[in-house]
């Protein structure tokens, strides 16, 4: 969609034009408009932009509204600003040329909710229109960051009292609690029609039952993580959108109506969209991927390309083998080494490529993906019965035993419009007590071109029992349950709307390719629960809740009276810490313990007593990186006394330089004597900045075993520094 974009350039002489309009106006339609643009947005926000020196302006005569560019730059920074043509603000974005001060050596963010709210609050206020209002308190993003440099709020924006679907996004800078960045929503650049006045008709009981029948669920056997049994569970079918117009009282298929719009291929009848580049294997060579002795006994490329090539579903006849590559994957909780083979050819002015992944060593098919063909619309010269035997046969060739315990599955939501884009998509899904067991199943695409396996993939779970099907509620109590755990939303919704060519302002939009763009009308709508329910156990009628957890937190068991716990979870909540699920506040500390406990300031979260390949490594290279020690230092296992690991702290945290200085430090500790010439400097320094205190008698005890409760409580005091 092309849209008309005039750049309009102003130097510093512009002060003097937006002082005088009428002057402006001599220089042009366009400077007449940017000025008076220009003064109206420095008016809502009361900006000062003497501090710059430079100035331009953007005119976008988008399809439904123009929409203004405001550029300042200065030595000090630059702002950004996008307005409608009346001045209200879209868009807004400021840069400090200082930047942000997220680099300070292991700091954690310090900041004001209160002022935060306070300033996006005001902000708002000049920004937002009559009739508009948010939630500040729901907006609010209540996630820390360890790098965090603003207070970010997210939310929709209600129209005339009323919920909307206008969202907006703002930051708050913490370094001067002054908003550096908001994004908004707009009625005028986004909408058609006019917005309908807040008074609705319905009443929440009559609409209830008509968003209920929207409602389905089926029934099938659900394995959960580290279980070995599957229990029945009512799980959502995927469903389109509805909604109750309240004008007319009618349950709406939004769906349906987006129908007409575009939509673009995503992949999920097979990997086109994720399958490796023609050729690639990784930048390393097989023996550097996986060692002489796994590759051991696996089939050259050229016989598992006659493996492959047997299989005569795949069509591979007209295609040329581009290469071969080698991994090692987990198959069945086997680690198996696979071989990924490329395949491509030209067809109909396109590059077709086909992955065929077989066992390496028995050349067994385990995956084909492709890509290359698939467009919107496409010309299926086999229809879908055609294609249908095709897969069946090829499973039953390749899976038999497997396939005769499975059915065909369509609650795994492949889209109503299969074949749309040139591939026909199957699911056969394993079945236990005429129930589906859908984590077992088979899944094949049928080039609808050429009739061939364009995409097949297999999952199966060995050593599973089935939990028997007596004493299931119905569907009707599980659909009923489940509809409870939505709330109604009651309030203005996007629904696409046909242009009107009879309207002359849709012409324009019809000319350019518009069908269909989005009206605001009132409407009721189910709202999904903030809490994720996964379904309805079949046995007890209650929602199944999938348990809630912070995103990336580490999270420990055995804190419980320790001193520590504080100190722990409180870097957790940054994500400072160990992985693996405890912490052992009173495991002497190692070196290892120490550099993986900082490593994790910098996002490596690692179990040093079960570390992943590589992990230990690579925390040892942040900690050099850091400057917490150096590489000729490292001994993983050594001990470390408290004084070693303040110095390890200090020095991370960029004291090394001051920690060094001789003579000019002294201490309180009673101790003080057992601590030597060339460490005073980190115990002086520990002591003022409150990462340590003496014990009840006044020690520092620097030789004393350190734990890893006492490397918590050592870092997060550093990290609190004022």
């Amino acid at each position: 969609m092309k849209k008309r974009i005039i750049s309009i350039m102003l130097a510093s002489a512009l002060a003097f034009a937006l002082a005088a309009p009428a002057s402006a106006a001599e220089s042009g339609d366009g400077a007449d408009r940017l000025a008076a643009v220009t003064q109206k947005v420095k008016d809502a926000l009361a900006l000062d932009t003497e501090g710059y020196t430079q100035f331009s302006g953007q005119l976008t005569e988008g399809e439904l509204a123009p929409a203004w560019r405001l550029s300042w730059s200065g030595p000090d920074g630059s702002l950004e600003i996008t307005a409608s043509e009346s001045g209200k603000v879209l868009s807004y974005y400021r840069y400090r040329a200082d930047g942000d001060q997220a680099d300070v050596p292991l700091s954690l963010p310090k900041g004001d909710p209160a002022r935060a709210k306070e300033a996006a609050a005001a902000f708002l206020k000049r920004v937002l229109g009559s009739g508009e209002k948010v939630d500040l308190d729901k907006a609010a993003d209540e996630s820390t960051s360890l790098r965090q440099t603003r207070y970010h709020f997210r939310g929709s924006i209600a129209l005339n009292g009323c919920p909307s679907p206008l969202q907006f996004t703002l930051g708050v800078d913490l370094a001067d609690y002054a908003v550096a960045q908001f994004h908004r929503d707009s009625l005028e650049t986004d909408y058609i029609g006019s917005l309908p006045a807040a008074r609705f008709r319905m009443g929440q009981s009559a609409v209830e039952p008509l968003l209920q029948s929207t409602l389905s669920l089926r029934l099938e056997y659900v394995l959960e993580e580290g279980e070995r049994t599957a229990v029945l569970r009512y799980v959502p079918d995927s469903i389109d959108s509805f909604y109750v117009d309240d004008a007319s009282g009618k349950l709406v298929d939004l769906t349906e109506l987006y129908g007409d719009l575009d939509r673009k291929f995503n992949g999920d009848l097979g990997e086109a969209d994720s399958a490796p580049e023609e050729g690639a294997t990784g930048g390393l060579t097989q023996a550097e991927q996986l060692g002489a002795d796994k590759l051991k006994d696996t089939l050259t490329k050229q016989a598992l390309d006659e493996k492959a090539r047997a299989v005569e579903a795949l069509g591979l006849d007209s295609y040329t083998l581009a290469s071969a590559s080698y991994q090692e994957e987990e198959i069945g909780g086997k680690d198996v080494v696979v071989a990924r083979l490329t395949y491509g050819k030209r067809a109909e002015e396109k590059t077709l490529r086909r992955w065929v992944t077989l066992d390496a060593k028995t050349g067994a098919l385990l995956a084909v993906s492709s890509s290359g063909r698939w467009e919107n619309n496409a010309v299926n010269k086999v229809d879908e019965a055609a294609a249908r035997k095709t897969a069946e046969a090829f499973l039953t060739a390749q899976q038999g035993e497997r396939m005769a315990r499975c059915g065909a599955y369509t609650g795994g939501g492949l889209r109503r419009e299969n074949g749309r884009y040139g591939v026909w998509g199957f699911q056969y899904a394993r079945q236990e007590n005429g129930y589906f067991f859908p984590n077992d199943q088979l899944t094949v695409g049928i080039d609808g071109a050429d009739g061939s396996v364009c995409s097949y993939s297999q999952s199966w779970t060995e050593d599973v029992s089935f939990d028997s099907p007596d004493g299931i509620v119905s569907k009707e109590q599980a659909v009923s349950a489940y509809f409870k755990t939505f709330q109604i939303y009651k309030g203005y919704v996007a629904v696409p709307q046909k242009l009107d060519l009879s309207d002359p302002d849709h012409v324009p939009l019809a000319e350019m390719g518009y069908q269909t763009l989005n009206s605001l009308k009132l409407g009721w709508q189910l709202a999904a629960p903030e809490e994720n329910v996964m379904g309805i156990d079949a046995k007890t009628g209650r929602p199944v809740v999938m348990s809630a957890g912070a995103a990336g937190g580490l999270k420990y068991s055995d804190l419980a009276d320790s001193p520590a716990k504080r100190a722990a979870e409180t870097l957790a909540g940054y994500g400072i810490g160990y992985a693996g699920g405890k912490f052992q506040p009173d495991k002497k500390l190692t070196q290892l313990d120490l550099v993986a406990l900082l490593a994790s300031s910098q996002g490596l979260a690692i179990d040093p007593e079960d570390p992943a390949d590589g992990s230990i490594d690579q925390a040892y290279r942040t900690a050099y990186r850091m400057g917490a020690l150096r590489r000729e230092d490292r001994e993983d296992g050594r001990q470390l006394t408290r004084l070693d690991a303040i110095q390890m702290v200090l020095d991370a945290g960029g004291y090394r330089p001051a920690a060094q200085l001789q003579g000019i430090y002294r201490t309180d500790f009673a101790d003080e004597a057992e601590i030597g010439k060339d460490m005073l400097g980190y115990a002086a320094l520990a002591q003022a900045l409150g990462m340590v205190k003496g014990d009840s008698q006044g020690r520092l005890d620097p030789g004393g075993a350190a734990t890893r409760g006492d490397a918590a409580m050592m870092l997060l005091a550093f990290m609190e520094r004022a």
